[in-house]
């Protein structure tokens, strides 16, 4: 991994230890206006990352003023709105209907992601169904290829049956809003397709797009002559993916479960093409400059080293870029490096940071929705914590006792992992918002790093190069062949690693959007502190106050006597979270969509722990239904769980395993439950099970868990999982008590589970479907039963997640959607 700019391995004693220099005036209007364009979509933290830029002290005195910070966010405001597609509005008729609809449209992008699946953006889209013809779609479509018969490339015109839906996403409080990001790309509908099945997707007018159709070309050669040998184990074909991966951005022969490994070891970056492997690229143009300038010294007299870098770094990094399909992370990175490589033809002393604003103010102005894309947030925050603190190390190498080749080593050892540490620190705030996870595990990348970027990166370049090559396409296929082997051994190294334990990760409180900013805001006067300026004593008293006052209000928010019923919008699945006094949490149910998809980590973790530690007192599996405990197995490994409960029946499919491994190695009590249980849950509480019998099938539908939550004897909610006609009706016939203010509708609101007199004997005033999309559920005439009934229906496909509190025993319930948050 190349050094940065500033330290080499011959050892130096400046007179006064290099500093990080203040911000220029412009630079922290800079970052008031990109603060400004994410107010379009979150506005409160958009204002309190303006009051902390206020409190920090100015780069000079009185500038830039108070007015001028202010003044460029709201510039950044108005752009921001502006720059945001607008949601359409006038629909065509043929998407009233789930039909499906002949589509056709161009291909403006193309993403080749894990197992085997592609994500291609068309434009210029139009319809043809039975209620419209030749209809033009607003906005862009996203269309999912599963198992393709060809590539399309950006230029082809396609066509494809399939059914259109709008980009929805999960609508859940507290986590990521997927139809937003979409929104960013103008995308507003999605559809999906299998090339090994059903209509296929067909093109019907080539690409004229040259550069890329060579890239295609080029992309095709090289995976044939990486074709794995027959019999090749999963690590031997991830290393020949990872190859792909890294030259192309084809990730699609990876599986998820290895980028389930890669994500464990905090890795998964290192496989998605960003500013990383382009100063990967940048560096081996360095390495060639520096050795020119070992073989031709008097090179340097002409030109100078730092403009001999730029030279020779440029053209292979705008060569990557096109390999890489210029995607819009690539085009920034080239932007950075465009810029860094500026700063350093002007000799600035401090390049980096010089060049990242520079980078930011050109980016921000041609693309200002770039300001919510994670990707450059992250890169950004990566390159400033490296450039802030890096003179730190810089003044202790000063210090330490090496000479000769032992400095050498220490510096690219030390130097190595003090840049991962730097990075790391800067990101991990925005990591634990965006994700929830806590992967420390800097020592991998002593490892990985040189490896990836010094070994099989070049490796790769130079194969590529010589395959192309008249009578060199077999020293290209042995130089791809050898970095394969390199990747190879790397995934091996992980699995070795994740097997004896050495791979940490766990589920982290998930910070609000302003508690990020205030940790933010405290890193930031840390770099001010060590980099000798003035102390930001304000700033840091602000920083805390944002940091603090989420936590203090929430905790007493906790100490009310309020309980929430909250079905989550998990897809096609269940999922309940209940919320009792004093921050406790229950969970029946944990979703499950069918495919690789982890909902348990995306959907229903990332719900549980925004702005809460990852902590469950008890979790309740209502039978063993991929669609109802398949995301167990993320949260079983990842959180605190004080006891698992089931109903005793056996997962399906390969489920078994992974849950009860889980159970075991995180040493989780586990019990079955059955009719005539109960459980005390403090405060009046009381969770009563009212099936499965000793004689109930446990593996099917009708072997639920049928649970009825209690305060002071009030029937709260009755959640019966997948529980069919017959089982209802018996049960309401048994003279059990059932009533409750909330009915969570059986089997997601199935026409199988419609009992009038279950539906009577439990007489809820508010009822939720758990349901997917498709128009399957709940069944018309299950909510047309209800409300003759008198009660409020709602569904999760509809309405989001669906959440009703009580603030007393005896207190009405009150009810909130996250789709009327989202509104």
């Amino acid at each position: 991994m190349p050094l940065p700019m500033g330290l080499s391995a011959k050892r130096r004693k400046p007179k006064d230890p290099p500093r990080v220099p203040p911000l220029l005036p412009w630079q922290p209007c800079l970052l008031a206006y990109g603060a400004g364009i994410v107010a379009a979509h979150f506005f409160p933290a958009a204002c309190c990352a303006l009051l902390l830029l206020l409190a920090f002290p100015r780069p000079a005195k009185s500038r830039p003023s108070g007015a001028a910070l202010m003044g460029a966010w709201g510039l950044g405001l108005v752009v921001g709105l502006i720059a945001l597609p607008a949601i359409p509005r006038n629909m065509p008729p043929c998407l009233t209907s789930d039909a499906p609809q002949a589509v056709t449209g161009r291909v403006a992008a193309v993403a080749a992601n894990p197992e085997a699946r592609l994500s291609v953006t068309l434009e210029d889209v139009r319809l043809s169904g039975p209620d419209c013809k030749d209809a033009p779609l607003p906005g862009r479509l996203a269309l999912t290829i599963d198992r393709p018969t060809f590539r399309p490339i950006p230029g082809d015109t396609l066509a494809v049956t399939a059914r259109v839906r709008p980009t929805r996403g999960f609508q859940n409080p507290g986590a990521a809003d997927y139809a937003f990001s979409r929104r960013l790309e103008d995308v507003f509908f999605r559809a999906y397709a299998r090339g090994d099945k059903g209509a296929p997707v067909r093109r019907i007018a080539p690409s004229r797009n040259l550069p890329a159709m060579w890239r295609e070309a080029l992309r095709r050669r090289v995976m044939a002559s990486m074709a794995p040998p027959e019999g090749a184990d999963a690590a031997a074909r991830a290393g020949r993916a990872m190859v792909a991966a890294l030259v192309f951005g084809d990730r699609s022969g990876l599986t998820e479960a290895d980028l389930a490994l890669v994500r464990r070891a905090s890795l998964a970056h290192t496989l998605a093409l960003s500013g990383m492997h382009v100063g990967f690229v940048a560096a081996v143009g360095a390495a060639l400059a520096t050795l020119l300038g070992r073989l031709w010294p008097r090179i340097y007299l002409s030109i100078p080293r730092p403009h001999l870098i730029v030279l020779f770094a440029g053209p292979p990094v705008a060569a990557y870029c096109w390999l890489g399909g210029l995607t819009p992370s690539l085009a920034r990175a080239a932007l950075m490096f465009a810029a860094f490589g500026l700063m350093l033809l002007l000799r600035r002393d401090r390049a980096l940071l010089d060049g990242l604003f520079l980078a930011l103010a050109a980016i921000l102005v041609a693309a200002p929705l770039a300001a919510f894309d994670p990707r450059l947030q992250l890169s950004a925050l990566a390159v400033a914590g490296i450039g802030v603190f890096w003179p730190l190390f810089t003044r202790f190498s000063l210090h330490v006792p090496f000479k000769g080749p032992a400095m050498t080593v220490f510096l690219w050892i030390g130097g190595t992992l003090w840049v991962s540490l730097c990075a790391e620190a800067a990101v991990m705030p925005l990591i634990a918002r965006l994700y929830g996870d806590l992967t420390p595990n800097p020592w991998i990348n002593l490892l990985w790093l040189p490896v990836l970027g010094g070994v099989a990166m070049p490796l790769a370049l130079a194969g590529l190069a010589a395959s192309v090559l008249p009578g060199l396409m077999g020293l290209g296929a042995g130089l791809l062949g050898a970095a394969a082997a390199c990747c190879e051994g790397l995934m091996r190294l992980l699995a070795v690693a994740n097997a004896h334990g050495l791979l940490l990760s766990s589920a982290v409180l998930r910070p609000g959007w302003v508690e990020t900013i205030g940790c933010l805001g405290l890193l930031a006067a840390l770099a001010m502190v060590v980099s000798g300026g003035r102390r930001p004593v304000a700033a840091m008293a602000a920083s805390l106050v944002l940091l603090l006052f989420p936590t203090v209000w929430r905790s007493l928010s906790d100490m009310r006597e309020v309980v929430r019923i909250t079905v989550l919008d998990v897809g096609q699945g269940q999922s309940v979270a209940l919320e009792l006094p004093g921050g406790r949490r229950l969970l029946v149910d944990a979703g499950g969509l069918f495919g690789n998809f982890d909902v348990g980590r995306a959907v229903v973790g990332a719900y549980l722990t925004d702005g809460r530690p990852p902590r469950l007192t008890a979790a309740f599996a209502s039978h063993p239904h991929r669609d109802h405990i398949k995301g167990f197995i993320s949260l079983l490994e990842r959180f605190s769980i004080g006891k698992y409960y089931d109903n005793g029946g056996t997962p399906e499919g390969n489920l078994a395993a992974p849950i009860e491994d889980a159970l075991a190695r995180r040493h989780i009590p586990h019990a079955a439950l059955a009719a005539g249980d109960a459980l005390d849950l403090g405060d009046g509480l009381r969770l009563a099970v009212l099936h499965p019998g000793p004689d109930d099938d446990r593996d099917g539908n009708n072997g639920s868990l049928i649970l009825r939550l209690t305060w002071n004897g009030r029937g709260l909610a009755v959640i019966p999982g997948d529980a069919e006609r017959g089982v209802l009706r018996r049960l309401a016939a048994s003279g059990e008590t059932l009533d409750a203010a909330v009915l969570v509708l059986p089997h997601h609101g199935s026409v199988t589970s419609l009992t009038k007199r279950f539906l009577t004997a439990v007489s809820p005033h508010v009822a939720i479907a758990s349901c997917g999309e498709g128009g399957r559920y709940p069944a018309n005439k299950v909510a047309a039963t209800l409300e003759r009934l008198g009660c409020a229906v709602y569904a999760t496909n509809r309405d989001g997640a669906v959440t009703v509190g009580f603030d007393a025993p005896d207190g009405a319930p009150r009810v909130a959607t996250a789709g009327e948050r989202r509104q």
